[in-house]
């Protein structure tokens, strides 16, 4: 039994009494119920209980209720109501009792060309409301498209599609049967992807077998990107219209609207598509379900013991009566005296002749030409399915080409190319940096060859703390960004004190905000204040003469001059300097700066318009002067 979260007789809120609970999907539980203020039947869809517990669901699934009660047309299923009870929130909705295509398609029917036609109009029509409405399915198949009591077509579930994707952990393949090649991208669905769903179920309603195919999500996604719609002789009028629906790139696939539009012009008039259940005289194949659920796409038949029972076989050979020509007076006298004038005399029918047999030679003659050429179909067919007949190639050196220069190597061969991308310090950007299988390896037509394309060193943000570290604490966290440094030089600095780091410099840059993954450091070691900055004693010889001439005295006098060192300074003229002279003509001042404007904080910036306060401006030793920048 199906878990659930409310029991048959409970009543929902005071009005609706629980039924039965009809089926839990991957968004909701589905219950049918009695609206006891209207006395109708309803269905109650209840947020399953994992997705309830994010807040971001639920306030989206109240937010649709909300809007999607505003919509009214004919071939979408009515929402009525919804709210909350016990923690579960739920939505009411219009019950349909007629099934679901899903439920045609699994008993082996299909649909002739103007049923197509009906139903891809009413269910396009149905889309293109709702897009204008601001709504997108995301998530059609024929589970959502449902059958009222006189049969006809209500597209359903537009307030739950897509809304536990977030949460969901992997897709399964009914996840991915009608999903669009955006979506098998990773882009959001939008309006085109659900033209492009309703194209594959049309062509599933009229030929009874998918489109695309596959025994994994991965290779049923991967079987429609880039791949028009297969050609089928059962599609007639409709193959050129369902291939426009079914074009790859969403840009010019035909709006929901467009479609309904053309379908339109093919039914001979304006009645609605109405799918009832058989009854009575039905089809054989028809009238057995399949042993186990669908779990595939197309028609299935039953096997032969389903339709006609299982019996032993008789080792006897069955004798059939020989076709006898009808003789004269054999009749009842009425239809005999009813044709006696318009029945020929000589020569009887080609009917009325015994059939002719050729001799036996000939026979057996026969027999073993048609077993040999049954076997050597049987034989090349079991070949051509192991590849005997298949061309094998090479697979080239792909390593270090450009995505163009490798689908040019493999053009001719038959190989498939998957890109992936990659972050890579030795390669460059957009040049191939592994593939599989490797270079050399003989294979045939069809092969899937996996490159990673780089997209170059992933950049990483540097410490702001490594001003004012040791060497070896310095190098330690830069190790666990995979950046390697080396404290090789030093400088005198009045701002750090002296065996710690004062500056880093990558290339030509001072004190990068961020650089590529890999990239190698230097590290400059203050060494403390240098001779340029206190004061400084010099000392002035002076030479003094007293009378008599013949006594000279020399004496010494001291002088003390104060230099520049922490006094106040001009701020430079940084208009249209670059991030590189800028750090230069700052360290040479002893200022700091911050920047504002377009790529402010960051190293995007590429050159300083103006700055606060103006160039000459006399400032105090390690002022911060802000920097006007633009990228």
């Amino acid at each position: 039994m199906l878990p659930s979260t409310f029991a048959s007789g409970h009543d929902l809120a005071g009005r609706y009494r629980i039924i039965e609970l009809l089926g839990v999907g991957q968004t909701a539980e589905v219950y049918s119920a009695e609206d006891l203020s209207l006395s109708r039947t309803v269905a109650v869809k209840v947020l399953l209980p994992s997705l309830a517990a994010h807040e971001d669901v639920r306030r989206a699934f109240r937010d649709r209720i909300v809007r999607a009660a505003t919509l009214s047309h004919p071939h979408l299923a009515r929402v009525f109501d919804g709210g909350q009870e016990s923690g579960a929130i739920f939505m009411i909705t219009e019950y349909l009792s007629g099934g679901s295509l899903e439920d045609v398609l699994r008993a082996g029917r299909t649909l002739d060309i103007d049923d197509v036609a009906r139903l891809g109009r009413d269910v396009a029509g149905a889309l293109s409301y709702v897009h204008a409405n601001a709504f997108v399915h995301g998530e059609l198949s024929p589970s959502k498209l449902l059958f009222d009591a006189e049969g006809r077509v209500r597209v359903s579930d537009i307030a739950l599609a897509g809304l536990g994707n977030p949460y969901r952990e992997q897709l399964t393949l009914d996840d991915t049967r009608y999903m669009s090649p955006e979506q098998a991208v990773g882009e959001k669905a939008g309006p085109e992807s659900d033209v492009y769903a309703l194209a594959l179920i049309l062509f599933e309603a009229a030929t009874g077998s998918s489109a695309f195919d596959g025994t994994t999500p991965e290779a049923m996604l991967r079987a429609r990107i880039n791949t028009p719609l297969p050609v089928r002789i059962e599609l007639g009028t409709l193959d050129m219209l369902l291939a426009q629906a079914a074009v790859s790139d969403s840009r010019l696939r035909l709006t929901a609207e467009q479609f309904s539009s053309r379908l339109s012009a093919v039914v001979s008039d304006s009645a609605p598509l109405v799918v009832r259940t058989r009854q009575g005289d039905m089809p054989l194949l028809a009238q057995f379900p399949l042993a186990e659920p669908r779990t595939s796409i197309g028609f299935r038949p039953p096997s032969p013991d389903q339709i006609v029972g299982t019996r032993s076989v008789q080792a006897t050979t069955p004798q059939f009566p020989r076709p006898q020509a009808p003789r004269p007076g054999t009749e009842p006298a009425s239809v005999a005296r009813s044709f006696a004038s318009t029945r020929p005399s000589a020569p009887r029918g080609f009917d009325a002749l015994p059939p002719s047999r050729p001799p036996r030679k000939q026979r057996i003659a026969f027999v073993a030409a048609a077993i040999l050429i049954v076997l050597a179909g049987v034989g090349g067919g079991t070949a051509w399915k192991l590849g005997v007949f298949s061309q094998k190639h090479t697979v080239p050196q792909l390593v270090g080409s450009t995505l163009a220069q490798a689908s040019a190597k493999l053009k001719g061969d038959g190989f498939v190319l998957t890109v992936t991308q990659v972050n890579s310090t030795t390669v460059p950007k957009g040049q191939i940096v592994s593939q599989s299988p490797a270079q050399g390896t003989s294979a045939k037509t069809g092969l899937a060859i996996t490159v990673d394309m780089s997209k170059g060193p992933a950049s990483e943000t540097l410490p702001t703390s490594l001003i004012g570290e040791t060497c070896a604490a310095a190098t330690a966290k830069l190790k666990t960004l995979q950046i390697s440094a080396t404290c090789a030089t030093s400088m005198a600095s009045t701002r750090v004190a002296s065996g710690v780091i004062a500056e880093v410099l990558f290339g030509k840059t001072v004190n990068p905000l961020a650089v590529p993954a890999g990239s190698r450091l230097s590290l400059v070691i203050s060494t403390g204040p240098g001779p340029s900055s206190g004061t400084t004693t010099t000392t002035t010889p002076t030479t003094t003469t007293t009378t008599p001439p013949t006594t000279t005295t020399t004496s010494t006098s001291t002088t003390t001059t104060t230099l520049a060192g922490e006094g106040p300074r001009a701020v430079p003229n940084l208009a249209g300097m670059n991030q590189a002279q800028v750090y230069a003509a700052m360290r040479k001042a002893q200022l700091y700066f911050s920047t504002k404007g377009p790529g402010a904080g960051t190293t995007a910036w590429k050159s300083v318009v103006s700055t606060v306060p103006a160039a000459g401006t006399m400032v105090k030793w390690h002022s911060t002067v802000i920097l006007n920048v633009r990228e």
